[in-house]
């Protein structure tokens, strides 16, 4: 069996029986032109135990963004406790404008911004609150300060959940896009070979923001979430593999960071992974080569995240502004890399 068309059949068994217990509501009955929050139940659950949910909203176009929300990880007893040490975010809160992108309309969300590439796209967001990139399938049992809890990184059964009702309600888009920042740029990547695996006659497109530059992630973290893709698990595992995977399986893939990210350098330097950012980045960057003919997009300085901010519109590098360059990648026009 093809080992994207396997991973589909284990993800949807996964969640079969579940997900259409919850009812809900088909797209046909939600009003447009508003983020609605879904929230399916079943097996779906965040970090520490709170509900997961998702938001839709439904725009005049008929293509599709698929977003996919950072929020940072966990690798240890330490980083996933619930505590003030934990290094991620383990709820979803309607009134935490990250959570929900209707009070914080910037960037690709802007939708009252005539140069935004998707402001009539369908938009599905793939809220995050389980610490494992949006890849894990596992509960786990840590003790941290002589405190036992457990660890729920959930996050593959969630994203699964919200792309299976996409799947079914918005089965035939003109095009996909798929998104996300920071480690929602590697859920992005885990899951494009699945998104393009249902989507197979669309044009599907990957853009990473600002989750390239991590790099010898120990195995043991990969292990700690219940991460398998495509059959690989634990030191087998890496980010580029993510975004290879995706471009066999028929999507063109493209990457935003910057050279100095403060966020992803952090993470980097209290021992989520091994490699320093700056070479880390490079040598992913190398690695991924010319698959699905990849395209980066590297700007100076450190912020952390583009697309979910003002200057989306305003960042340039030399005469190419990164708003043209994600509309040209939407539109399945060429571009160069930049740096």
């Amino acid at each position: 069996m093809n080992k994207v068309v396997l991973l589909v059949f284990l993800l949807l068994v996964a969640v079969s029986g579940t997900a259409l217990a919850q009812d809900l509501p088909p797209r046909d009955s939600l009003p447009s032109g508003q983020w609605l929050q879904l929230s399916p139940g079943g097996e779906t659950i965040c970090g520490h135990g709170a509900p997961y949910s998702f938001y839709y909203r439904d725009n005049p176009g008929q293509d599709l963004l698929i977003y996919f929300q950072g929020g940072g990880m966990c690798w240890n007893a330490q980083t996933c406790s619930p505590t003030g040490d934990k290094t991620f975010d383990e709820a979803i809160s309607p009134s935490d404008p990250s959570d929900n992108p209707a009070l914080f309309p910037v960037g690709i969300f802007d939708l009252g911004n005539p140069e935004n590439p998707f402001i009539n796209y369908d938009m599905l967001y793939v809220n995050y609150c389980s610490a494992d990139m949006h890849t894990g399938n596992n509960i786990s049992g840590l003790t941290y300060n002589d405190t036992y809890y457990e660890i729920k990184t959930r996050g593959a059964i969630n994203a699964a959940y919200a792309l299976n009702w996409a799947y079914s309600n918005i089965p035939l888009p003109d095009s996909v896009f798929v998104a996300g920042c920071s480690a929602g740029a590697v859920g992005a990547a885990f899951w494009g070979a699945d998104i393009k695996a249902h989507y197979a006659n669309q044009r599907v497109t990957l853009l990473g923001d600002s989750g390239g530059g991590w790099r010898g992630i120990d195995g043991a973290t990969w292990n700690l979430w219940g991460t398998n893709y495509q059959g690989a698990t634990g030191s087998n595992l890496n980010i580029p593999q993510f975004f290879r995977g995706t471009a066999a399986a028929g999507a063109r893939i493209a990457q935003y960071n910057t050279a100095s990210d403060e966020t992803q350098s952090f993470f980097t330097y209290v021992g989520f992974s091994s490699v320093p950012y700056p070479d880390a980045l490079r040598a992913n960057l190398r690695e991924i080569g010319g698959a699905g003919g990849f395209r980066s997009y590297t700007m100076y300085g450190d912020l952390h995240c583009i697309l979910p901010r003002s200057e989306f519109y305003t960042y340039r590098m030399g005469s190419v502004r990164l708003v043209d360059w994600v509309a040209a990648l939407a539109a399945g026009e060429a571009v160069a890399n930049v740096t």
